[in-house]
């Protein structure tokens, strides 16, 4: 009998969880997942799922299209961008109109929710929290052995790395001296928060937060803009704040200290 394929995903997050959809109903791939944090787990707010990834998902099957769905996704209509300062302030720059197009722009979905969905019928045997990978080491035969930094180890025959920004995999691959190893600061800081959907259309206007015409926004600024999209069904709205810092360009800096001002 022939041996199974023994795939190794290194990062349980929304790539990992996504290629696990994709593998796992492949009675010849015997896939693992495993995630360096405690539980598998999603930080930060939500993302817009574009339509290249869209496609993907159907790729994967109805399943994970579903997935996004019940995670309370928000299709925009459209993406407007507007002038924030200056002459002509409150005026319309450009739009990607979806009914325009004939085409999907993006879907917007908190980021936690759709992990939870993607993972809800993954088998337990195969998710292994607290696996933070250390090292890997070639075997004679051609596998791999996976050594993690509590001591246990792993065995395959491919190794996926999806393990973020920061990713292990990408430095055992390329190795800890190459610059691509490593990530760097584009300079750009962004604050993120949510806000109930009342209040933000209390705040903006319904033209601007209305779930029945359901649009994302970029504000630009002077070296900055306010980005915001609807999410959870309609029920959030994310706003996102970005400006740029030039001594931060291709720094390590990942975090910084702000005020409210």
């Amino acid at each position: 009998m022939t041996q199974p394929i023994r795939v190794a995903i290194s990062g349980g997050g929304l790539a990992g969880a996504s290629l696990s959809q994709a593998l796992l109903k492949f009675s010849h791939l015997d896939v693992h997942i495993f995630e360096s944090a405690a539980a598998f787990k999603e930080s930060g707010m939500a993302i817009g799922i574009a339509r290249n990834a869209l496609a993907a998902l159907e790729l994967i099957g109805s399943f994970a299209t579903q997935c996004l769905e019940r995670a309370g996704a928000v299709p925009m209509r459209g993406v407007r961008f507007m002038l924030a300062q200056g002459e002509g302030q409150g005026s319309l720059i450009d739009e990607a109109d979806s009914k325009a197009q004939g085409k999907r722009l993006t879907s917007i979905v908190h980021r936690a929710a759709f992990l939870r969905e993607l993972l809800a019928d993954v088998p337990d045997e195969r998710m292994h929290a607290s696996k933070k990978l250390d090292r890997t080491e070639r075997l004679q035969d051609g596998s791999i052995r996976l050594h993690f930094t509590d001591g246990s180890t792993h065995e395959c025959d491919i190794l996926v790395g999806a393990d973020g920004i920061h990713s292990t995999v990408r430095e055992l691959v390329l190795g800890e001296a190459d610059l691509a190893a490593a990530p760097r600061n584009t300079g750009t800081w962004l604050v993120m928060t949510l806000k109930p959907y009342a209040e933000a259309q209390s705040s903006l206007g319904k033209g601007e937060v209305d779930l029945e015409d359901a649009r994302e926004y970029s504000w630009i600024g002077d070296g900055s803009y306010i980005l915001h999209n609807l999410l959870s069904d309609g029920q959030l709205v994310q706003f996102v704040i970005a400006s740029h810092d030039n001594e931060a360009e291709l720094s390590s800096r990942w975090n910084r200290p702000v005020g409210a001002e």
